[in-house]
């Protein structure tokens, strides 16, 4: 708790000293879907999404994340709520909260080249046993993307997620998370493939190592509320004893810098 404090509550005391976009760039989002899938651009968003994950007794979890920018978009705080829903495990079919999370973003530097942006996390046990870890967690991460044109960026990120209260009975968490994340879009950036190759360490359990890769596919369906409406698949897998999924499927529905 001590260390996501400041995080979240630097960018609210700290002037920002990134060369920020222009409005113009900031509200091309609705002619460009394409811009939303840049981690250093923080639109006021809500989004949907159902997620199958087959190794956890093919459970569907369908999320709901809001974030609001402040400080010319240099900040942003956001929520995510997730419903899950197990429709084939052991214990038959049941519903449920997951683990509700808040988080505070902050981009300290960003160019028309590359940009830096620092993220705090604070996730909740609202899931009981069932639908959550049972633990308090904190999670700061640290992104930095460099851009190759307007079609072409790539982004390394480092996350270190542990937890420091909840249930005694319980496996804590420790583990770090090194990703790197790629976005190619179309010539009028109304479509993008987005590739995340990533290899977890979980200091928690003896060090072991595990490994997820996901693929996706997205579009701007149609301009909404002076932003875009934005729909999009993803798939994947894991390798791994740690790993966060074997097999995985999600589709999500967003709204983007609407007003």
């Amino acid at each position: 708790m001590k260390l996501l404090l400041p995080i979240l509550l630097l960018p609210a005391l700290t002037p920002a000293c990134a060369q920020r976009p222009s409005a113009a760039q900031r509200e091309s989002v609705a002619e460009r879907p394409a811009v939303s899938k840049n981690p250093t651009y923080l639109f006021r968003s809500v989004s949907v999404s159902e997620e199958w994950d087959h190794a956890a007794d093919d459970t569907l979890t369908t999320s709901v994340e809001y974030t609001e920018p402040f400080h010319d978009a240099a900040t942003a705080v956001g929520v995510s709520v997730p419903i899950a829903k197990s429709v084939i495990g052991p214990a038959g079919e049941s519903f449920g909260l997951g683990d509700m999370s808040v988080r505070g973003q902050w981009i300290p530097y960003e160019t028309l080249h590359d940009g830096v942006l620092l993220t705090g996390t604070f996730t909740m046990p609202t899931g009981g046993k069932s639908g959550g870890s049972g633990k308090w967690r904190c999670t700061p991460s640290g992104a930095y993307a460099r851009f190759w044109g307007p079609r072409f960026l790539l982004a390394q990120f480092v996350q270190q997620e542990f937890s420091f209260a909840g249930a005694a009975d319980r496996d804590r968490i420790n583990r770090t998370d090194l990703d790197l994340y790629g976005v190619y879009s179309s010539a009028s950036q109304r479509w993008w493939i987005n590739g995340d190759v990533n290899l977890r360490v979980d200091e928690a359990n003896r060090n072991s190592l595990s490994s997820t890769t996901t693929v996706s596919y997205g579009r701007g369906l149609r301009r909404m509320m002076g932003g875009s409406l934005n729909g999009s698949v993803q798939t994947g897998f894991g390798m791994g004893v740690g790993r966060p999924y074997s097999e995985v499927v999600l589709v999500s529905v967003s709204l983007v810098g609407f007003h």
